[in-house]
């Protein structure tokens, strides 16, 4: 790979391509994976410098390591290249104290900020670049004049630039919004949330992991409030559908229409978290209910929208049916089957459709638009929870009861041995 007739005009156009393809490797992906289009990267512009930073950092290594035996060149890419990615991670973190992108869930990932899988992935580009992209794009780049190579080199240092400038303080903007956010979240009315979240979409989408992030921090001030909630309820926490009903006449007056009717009950039927869907909705809709009175917010549409939130009639583990297809997402696709099922059956509104959408949030990509759909969707995640760690303990202690009582007949059988050999 020849670089001996670069200069610095050359180096910076071939760091504008190789960021150029980077942009579209990055948007066909995410594109594909969110079914929507996604401008991806820190930038404003069609440019995601990491790819074009590895790039030149790639034409100077191979022309060091040249004649090196194709397997060591091939694990020195890889090796460098998940390098770059984690320090520039790092060093974004350090700077925004944000984290852009995130890898906990992938295995054999380290801190979040590289994997295993991403970078056989680097390292398959790194053999397709210096095989057959690079030495096309040499080729080209030097049989243009230099002049226009330096006129076109100055035009997209100039563009980066002000980008880049105007990046940073997008970024430096979603910072201290988000810090509002998160301390005047209840406070808020549902107008000003939206107005927020409207205001970073472009980060939002083009970093998913931002979702999970906002999502977090909303869910510890709501979980802060929450505590002093359920320090106010004397004895057991959720109480037993027949209770609740003497309790709260006035909860099963707002959702008397939906929890009765011959449709709804049939989600008696089907399996969901460590109960029927029928159980663990109505749970949700109280504990929502009891959440939004406390907090002063729409109990009303949080309790309604909270018992229509998984109104699916089949099992998510196992499903090939007319509902959803075996070979869709059941996490993305139910909310949207959910919907549709409440709208055919009840009166829906704008807060209770909200709810049903947006629940699964940050698994969707567009955020809950009222308050309420946030306590719904951190209610949801808090009961499924306390559901499979119940479970769980009581799975364990079935254990403990059955090892006992084989334990216990183990030694009656050999107190019995032992008797009748001493009677011998």
């Amino acid at each position: 790979m020849m670089i001996d007739n670069l200069n610095m005009s050359h180096i910076i156009l071939l760091f504008a391509v190789y960021s150029f393809m980077g942009w579209i490797i990055e948007v066909v992906y995410r594109s594909i994976s969110h079914r929507e289009f996604i401008n991806a990267g820190f930038l404003h512009g069609p440019f995601v410098p990491l790819y074009g930073f590895g790039a030149i950092f790639i034409i100077f290594l191979e022309s060091t390591i040249n004649h090196w035996p194709l397997p060591v060149k091939i694990i020195t890419y890889g090796f460098i290249l998940t390098l770059i990615e984690y320090f520039t991670g790092l060093i974004l973190e350090k700077i925004f104290k944000l984290k852009l992108w995130d890898y906990s869930d992938n295995k054999f990932n380290f801190q979040g900020r590289i994997c295993l899988l991403f970078s056989i992935c680097w390292t398959i580009m790194a053999i397709i670049f210096v095989t057959l992209i690079h030495p096309a794009f040499l080729s080209y780049f030097q049989s243009l004049q230099t002049s226009f190579i330096y006129i076109l080199a100055v035009t997209f240092l100039f563009y980066i630039i002000t980008d880049l400038v105007f990046s940073i303080i997008s970024i430096t903007s979603f910072r201290e919004k988000i810090a509002y956010l998160y301390s005047e979240y209840l406070n808020l009315s549902n107008a000003e949330i939206e107005k927020i979240f409207n205001s970073f979409k472009r980060l939002r989408t083009a970093f998913p992991h931002l979702s999970h992030y906002i999502d977090k921090n909303i869910n510890e001030e709501i979980m802060s409030r929450i505590g002093s909630f359920l320090k106010s309820i004397p004895g057991k926490f959720l109480p037993s559908m027949a209770e609740r009903k003497h309790m709260e006449n006035e909860f099963y007056d707002i959702i008397n229409d939906i929890y009765e009717h011959k449709e709804f009950i049939k989600l008696k039927e089907h399996y969901h978290h460590n109960a029927s869907i029928y159980e663990h909705v109505m749970d949700v809709s109280y504990f929502s209910y009891r959440v939004c009175k406390f907090l002063k917010l729409d109990y009303h549409s949080a309790a309604r929208g909270a018992l229509l939130h998984d109104f699916f009639l089949y099992d998510w583990r196992n499903h090939d049916v007319y509902d959803i297809p075996e070979d869709k997402f059941h996490g993305v696709e139910h909310p949207k089957i959910a919907l549709i099922n409440s709208k055919k059956h009840f009166t829906l509104n704008d807060i209770e459709k909200d709810i049903i959408l947006k629940h699964m949030w940050p698994l969707t990509l567009v955020p809950p638009k009222y308050k309420e759909s946030f306590i719904v969707s951190f209610a949801d995640k808090y009961l499924a929870s306390r559901e499979f760690v119940n479970k769980f303990k009581e799975s364990k202690i079935k254990i403990r009861k059955s090892e006992k009582k084989e334990s216990y007949k183990s030694l009656k059988k050999n107190k019995k041995k032992h008797k009748s050999h001493h009677e011998k």
